[in-house]
This record gives structure tokens, sequence and C-alpha cells, in this order.
């Protein structure tokens, strides 16, 4: 055995009519100019100019389309990138490793998207309803603010109404009742989880929350 180091070793030989190739410093300059972001170039300004995590970074720079449709989703949004990326990577990247569809090709395209957020931010929508709007609005390529108008999904924030469904549940529940009232304050999730059931998802779960604890005190 013996190692193989040199041209020679090889039998390696330039090519005799091939010419010398200059490289102008200009032309060189003009090409790169050219050239698209290349991905950890635009991981760190992600990082830089979103005050995103690495982790989110890499996430959304891992595919040109998916960094694409986050900016996008930034601008339409005009919020906290930091929101938009939690979206992005939690439901709709769920979205294209269910169906294959890269992002770029999604039906439901970043201003959607943002305007899916806007909606719980404003407290029309709760966050429940905004992540099932990812899959409605896919299917059906309808806007978000059409589907919530369409299919009664706005937040229910009526008191009364809130407070008859808690009443009834309590009712119907001494056993879990008398174990909230003897310390077990953590059962306050599961009764709200009842009135967002017999409410279809779409009650304030905050206003949910008081008037039960309101209830629960008596």
């Amino acid at each position: 055995m013996r190692s193989k180091e040199t041209e020679a070793d090889y039998r390696y030989f330039r090519e005799p009519d091939l010419l010398q190739l200059v490289i102008d410093d200009s032309w060189r300059t003009e090409i790169l100019k050219h050239l698209p972001e290349l991905p950890l170039e635009r991981r760190q300004r992600f990082i830089q100019q979103y005050g995103l995590p690495e982790y989110d970074a890499d996430i959304l720079t891992n595919e040109r389309s998916l960094s694409d449709y986050f900016e996008a989703a930034v601008i339409s949004y005009q919020g906290d990138p930091k929101r938009v990326s939690n979206w992005l990577m939690n439901d709709v990247l769920r979205l294209i490793n269910e169906t294959g569809i890269p992002a770029a090709e999604l039906i439901i395209t970043p201003a959607y998207l943002a305007e899916i957020i806007k909606m719980i931010d404003e407290n029309i929508i709760n966050n429940s309803t905004g992540k099932a709007l990812i899959d409605k609005v896919q299917a059906s390529g309808k806007s978000p603010s059409a589907i919530v108008a369409e299919e009664g999904l706005a937040k229910v924030s009526d008191t009364n109404k809130i407070e008859e469904i808690c009443k009834a549940i309590i009712i119907e529940n001494p056993e879990a009742v008398a174990n909230y009232r003897k310390g077990k304050t953590g059962l306050i999730g599961w009764f709200v989880g009842q009135v967002m059931k017999q409410m279809g998802g779409k009650a304030d779960a905050q206003l949910t929350r008081q008037i039960l604890e309101n209830l629960l005190k008596e």
C-alpha cells in the first residue's frame, strides 16, 4: 500500500488547450451582487432584525419559501415578529408537514395568517378558534373573517349567557365543586374546559374563569 500525494500519483496532467481564465474583480462583484440572500446570512438577519431566538431563525431559514412566508406575514401583521414565528412554527408548519404543500403554495397566505393573529389580539376570536381557522382557510380558500362571520365563530363575551352555562356546570358536578372548595383549585381549568365545550369553544376564557371563581366561592 502506498499513499497518493502528487499529480503524478494520479497520472494527472493539465489540459494544454485550455486558455487561462482571468476573473476581473468588477465582474465578480457584479455577479455576487445579484446572488440571492444565502441561508446563513438570512438566519443572522432574522436574529438581528426581528429579534428571533436562534432556534426560530434556524427553522424559518431552512427553506426559502418558508422564510419568505414569514417575512410577508410580519409585514402584514405589523406586530411582534416572535408572535408570527410561533404561529408559523406550531401551526403552519404542522399543516405543511401534513399536506406536503410548500409554504409558497399554501392557500392560507401570509396575509390570512396575519389576519387570524390580529383577530385574536383584538379579542374577536379565541386562540383555539384561531388554530381551527388555519385548516378552514386552507380547505375553503375563504378569508378568516368571512369564515368567522359565516360560522358564528366570534368569541362570546355575553356575561349573562356564560354565567348561565357556568351555573349549570356547577349544578351537574357537585363532587368536583366540593373538591375545589376543599382546596383543589387546579380544578378551575377543568370547569373552564367544560364551559368551553358547551359553548363550542367560543366563550371568552378569561371572563369564564372569573365568573366560575366567583360562583365557586359561594
